[in-house]
């Protein structure tokens, strides 16, 4: 059982399916963590301002006003990769 507060383990989720995942939408980062697909928004916003992750979404330029699209991870932030895939990587 982890010892982590359930806010941290759902960022870390969140985090390690965007990294595992070949351009996930927010469906695919809440199917994959069950977690649902506002509260990824909401955490989202939390990495990005807590562990400086840069995590952008590319939009589809083919969609209604560009709606649609996926989610990258551009950089870690405070976080180091390989420490945090061996730990918590899943």
């Amino acid at each position: 059982m982890s010892t982590l507060p359930r806010d941290t383990e759902r960022k870390y989720a969140i985090i390690r399916a965007i990294d595992a995942l070949e351009r996930p939408t927010l469906q695919d980062i809440a199917g994959e963590t069950g977690i649902p697909a506002g509260s990824v928004k909401r955490q989202l916003t939390s990495i990005r301002q807590e562990f400086k992750v840069k995590i952008l979404f590319i939009r589809d330029p083919g969609s209604p006003e560009g709606a649609n699209g996926y989610y990258a991870l551009e950089g870690w932030g405070i976080l180091d990769r390989d420490a945090f895939l061996r730990h918590f990587g899943g």
